[in-house]
């Protein structure tokens, strides 16, 4: 807000010269300052100020020791404030150059306010284009604190000849919330202690009548549906949620609180009679009419039946209205008519509380007694009241409050159905998400299992080749060439075998006797099968793929023993999953490893890795093929089976099995 030293070339040196002028200013006080105080003249230790120019504290004792003018005292009269002789032409020159940039500020400010008086209409369009700019950022920021978002507008329906004809979309507030009550609890942290408001009226339903007792929220439903609908159309995002639909209101007339005035003659009836007046003669088809406490103020008979005269009116007339009391009358009113409906808040009669949930269908009672029992008015004179008003007004209430005990009864009914329903739906998708898990990795087994088999083939036609080698580099005779043929005749119809129970085989299906020492057996929540080799109590030991796991007996059903579980002394074995929800998952084990071209970890690797699968397969035999060259591989390979506990015996091939270059490996039974 200040002037730049750069304004003016005369301001520059006005202030350059001021700060010049200032530093000598405070470095003679500080010489004189320092001095004084060495002889104990002053009370206090820094310079100060006193009508505008520095000054020293100076005990009174010693004002005549030091040479200057005194400016002022201390209230007790101990302190005096003196300006040093030196400081004085200082001080003057100091107040001579405010002075001077005080005017010349004042002359560069008329010159900028004639070049503004220049542009004072762009200006004040300016002016307006800004509030306007600063107006919307407020409502994007409340939009944002209070989580908004901008629900579907319902606009009054017109006919083709363009008149309003009264006809509108339904209004549907889900989830709103007071934009006061949630600014307040936001700011306090405590934003789940307010209930929202869901409320739904029908394009057919043209009055609300709200019904309860005090304090249990029903002008804040009123005020809610009142503020949202005024902020929507003033273009805030309003705190409801998605699918929320409110309509557009050409006006909107409310008669809430006291508006008594002594001055204007007004008592709490006449100031409402005066709304009631006004609101008959402008309310029309696109209008909102809130009325809270309807038929207060005056006799109770006369004042609802003025209310009920005006709501008809006013729904003839097309406004949507929407009305809290405690009058019964106006309850059977909203019963009765056809384009009204009854609505209450809900009160909770264990707790004598409200909850401040909105319920629509149903009236509400006021549950004056009980609130007056809770507070602890005596027994007598509730008794008397309740003779007062008489069996059917009692029984009328006692009918209501039994209503709503039982709607909030089927309320929680319905609630925890639709959380179990929820909770079914979340497993159903879950196994739903199971089954698709497994259908893939079924697939995927089934496909590897394919790939492994056709690498059985190309291993049976290598063995055919071999063979055919054999013949021709060691020119056999006619019984060598026939031991040859059946050694591969006996393997291809192995591996023929074997293919044929991949496509083929099933799972075992569970028998009915129970499961004992020694039987196949099946998890009945997974596919896992084996050997019950154990069980003691309820728990149970089970031997599958070499594993001992362990499960609940009653977690264990009997199955057939897969007939696809065979063992082959000296090729592969297949396994069926053993699942009977599919369609045979199997998993092939060869028993041979070509390690030919491997580098020495990722050899070794491989080896330990088939190792294990040989072992859990109970494959007896197997063969690696390391390869001749300079039999560094062949010595890891070696190393390793030593160090193996499953190994048995490890030798190198017969020449006929590929002698120096592959190593039979033999395992423990």
């Amino acid at each position: 807000g200040s002037i730049r030293d750069t304004a003016s070339p005369e301001l520059q040196t006005i202030r350059r010269n001021l700060s010049s002028r200032k530093n000598d200013l405070r470095s003679t006080l500080n010489r004189i300052l320092r001095q004084a105080s060495k002889d104990g003249y002053l009370s206090e230790q820094e310079p100060t100020i006193r009508s505008g120019r520095m000054v020293l504290a100076v005990k009174a004792d010693h004002k005549r020791k030091v040479s200057g003018f005194v400016h002022d005292e201390s209230a007790t009269g101990q302190t005096v404030y003196l300006e040093p002789v030196e400081a004085l032409h200082i001080n003057n020159d100091i107040r001579q150059l405010e002075n001077e940039e005080a005017r010349e500020i004042e002359r560069i400010l008329r010159i900028l306010t004639g070049k503004v008086r220049l542009e004072l209409d762009a200006i004040r369009v300016n002016v307006h284009n800004l509030a306007q700019i600063d107006a919307g950022f407020a409502i994007a920021r409340l939009s944002i604190d209070l989580d908004g978002v901008i629900p579907e507008l319902s606009e009054r329906v017109t006919g083709s000849d363009g008149s309003i004809n009264g006809a509108r979309r339904p209004v549907h507030v889900v989830r709103g919330f007071n934009p006061h009550l949630l600014l307040k609890a936001v700011r306090d942290s405590n934003r789940a202690a307010i209930v929202p408001l869901d409320l739904t009226l029908e394009s057919n339903e043209r009055c609300l009548v709200i019904t309860g007792p005090n304090a249990g929220g029903k002008s804040v439903a009123l005020k809610t549906l009142g503020l949202l609908s005024l902020m929507v159309q003033c273009g805030y995002a309003v705190p409801v949620r998605e699918g929320s639909r409110i309509p557009v209101f050409g006006s909107m007339f409310v008669d809430m609180g006291d508006e008594q005035s002594i001055e204007n003659d007004l008592s709490t009836f006449s100031s409402r009679l005066t709304w009631m007046r006004k609101t008959a003669i402008q309310a029309g088809k696109d209008s909102l009419v809130l009325i809270d406490e309807a038929g207060t103020g005056t006799d109770p008979e006369e004042g609802v039946a003025l209310y009920q005269s005006l709501i008809e009116q006013l729904i003839e007339q097309g406004s949507l209205c929407v009305v809290t009391t405690h009058h019964g009358n106006l309850k059977v009113f909203a019963h009765n008519h056809p384009e009204a409906v009854n609505a209450s808040m809900e009160f909770d009669q264990a707790t004598l509380s409200p909850t401040y949930r909105f319920r629509k269908g149903l009236p509400g009672s006021s549950y004056a007694f009980e609130i007056a029992q809770r507070i602890g008015v005596p027994a007598q004179v509730l008794s008397r009241a309740r003779n007062l008003i008489g069996d059917s007004r009692n029984r009328l209430e006692q009918l209501i409050a039994s209503i709503e005990k039982e709607s909030q009864h089927t309320e929680t009914v319905r609630v925890q159905a639709e959380n179990r329903l929820s909770e079914a739906n979340k497993l159903i998708a879950g196994y739903q998400e199971k089954l698709e898990h497994l259908t893939r990795e079924r697939d995927k087994i089934r496909e590897k299992a394919l790939i492994e088999a056709r690498e059985i083939m190309q291993g049976a036609n290598k063995r055919i080749e071999d063979a055919v080698r054999r013949i021709v580099e060691d020119k056999a005779g006619k019984q060598d060439i026939k031991q040859i043929r059946k050694e591969v005749d006996l393997a291809q119809n192995q591996i023929h075998v074997e293919l044929e129970k991949i496509t083929e085989k099933k799972a075992p299906k569970a028998l009915g006797a129970p499961p004992a020492v020694g039987d196949t057996v099946r998890m009945i929540d997974g596919s896992t099968t084996g050997e019950l080799v154990e069980v003691n109590g309820n728990q149970a030991i089970v031997l599958a793929s070499g594993l001992r796991l362990k499960t609940k007996y009653k977690n264990l059903v009997k199955v057939q023993t897969p007939a696809s579980k065979k063992k082959d002394r000296g090729g592969v074995v297949i396994l069926s999953s053993g699942d009977d929800r599919d369609d045979g998952i199997i998993r092939v084990v060869s028993s041979t490893l070509d390690l030919r071209g491997k580098r020495g970890n990722e050899a070794i690797q491989e080896l330990t890795y088939f190792l294990d699968r040989v072992v859990m397969s109970g494959l007896s035999q197997a063969e690696i093929i390391h390869g001749k060259g300079d039999g560094i591989l062949r010595k890891l390979v070696h190393e390793h089976l030593q160090g193996r506990r499953e190994i048995k015996t490890f030798n190198l091939a017969p020449w006929e099995q590929g002698g120096p270059g592959c190593t039979l490996v033999t395992l423990k039974g």
